[in-house]
């Protein structure tokens, strides 16, 4: 097993280890002492993995109960957050006891923010089943749910008590879950430069699912997130570097009603916004992100470029009447504010260049 240590405001352990599931109970009553859980998922991973979990929660003698709701970005709602926490008062947990998030990346930001406000706040697991949630979202203590049109508006910053990856769980996943999953190490491999190494300059492996280049891709995404998360846990300054690609993949993943995944939007708003930020990217840079991006095979939707620059402008990153684009640069990394109409302009110019 590996353990990747976070420093934040509190300190936890990432655990990573390939069968991990099965020790979850052992792991969570070692670390958290906790008697009674609420196991939280979505209706997917529920069929797959929630019997599993129960039974090593219960062998550990966690009395858990269960709380399941439905696939997709529509339900990463304060709607489900609001079923969550009736539940649980339903339940009369208290502050000794703890949530379970098992599932990818919308499990994981709905328990977190519902943790987050239960009784002001309880101890809450991580245990992601997607290799985005592994790599990315499970660490760090961002937790939000949509709405309408903004995307993670509301939330909070709440640390988990523990996260749990099993490795186990990557291998199974459909392709698009697992391209949704190499956009953000693509990303990070822009950012950090031995995600890049290990990758070789090519995505060819992660597409090839190469287990030893999965498993140090896993281990080095969590490890330098770990660093931003301890220098900047509220996103003040050298954390935004996680936002490449964000601005304009959220503002696609809003006009495309959300058909793609997260990682493919994150792909494609990498290209996108190195084309923008043009002669601020050196040229090579902007290249090899175009070559990564083509590499993968991402699906582009037809779009508007009005459209697209006018959802830019709900991005909770924005202020001012600017827009926030951060240009990719490894340890150089930073912000760069544009106007709507430069990215207006820039979106429109790179469609008619395709």
């Amino acid at each position: 097993m590996q353990t990747v240590k976070v420093r934040a405001s509190t300190e936890y352990d990432v655990l990573i280890e390939r069968g991990i599931l099965k020790r979850a109970g052992e792991l969570i009553k070692e670390y958290t002492g906790a008697g009674r859980a609420l196991l939280i998922t979505d209706r997917t991973v529920d069929g797959l993995y929630s019997k599993a979990a129960l039974e090593s929660l219960k062998s550990a003698g966690i009395n858990c109960e269960k709380f399941v709701f439905e696939d997709g970005e529509e339900h990463k709602s304060l709607k489900t957050v609001g079923d969550i926490l009736s539940f649980a008062a339903q339940l009369s947990l208290n502050r000794s006891d703890i949530f379970i998030a098992l599932g990818g990346g919308i499990v994981g930001d709905v328990t977190g923010f519902a943790a987050s406000a239960y009784l002001r706040g309880v101890r809450f697991v991580q245990i992601p089943t997607t290799l985005l949630a592994a790599v990315d979202s499970s660490v760090g203590g961002k937790t939000a749910v949509d709405l309408g049109d903004y995307k993670n508006i509301i939330g909070a910053f709440h640390l988990p008590e523990k996260v749990l990856v099993s490795t186990h769980f990557l291998y199974t996943l459909p392709d698009r879950e697992w391209l949704c999953g190499m956009g953000e190490i693509i990303k990070t491999a822009f950012l950090d430069r031995k995600v890049y190494e290990i990758l070789d300059g090519s995505p060819e492996k992660l597409l090839e699912r190469d287990e030893a280049v999965l498993e140090a891709c896993v281990h080095e995404c969590i490890t330098y997130k770990r660093e931003l998360t301890a220098r900047d846990l509220y996103e003040s300054g050298p954390r935004k570097a996680l936002n490449v690609g964000h601005t304009i993949g959220h503002a696609l993943e809003k006009t495309d009603k959300h058909r793609r995944s997260h990682g493919e939007y994150v792909l494609m708003g990498m290209e996108i916004e190195s084309f923008i930020l043009g002669d601020r990217m050196d040229c090579e840079r902007r290249k090899e992100i175009s070559a990564f991006v083509a590499e993968t095979g991402v699906d582009y939707p037809d779009f508007n470029p009005e459209e697209v620059a006018a959802a830019c402008m709900k991005d909770k990153k924005n202020g001012g009447g600017a827009i926030s684009v951060m240009l990719p640069d490894y340890e150089n990394t930073r912000e760069v504010r544009l106007s709507f109409d430069e990215v207006l302009r820039g979106v429109t110019l790179w469609k008619l260049s395709r």
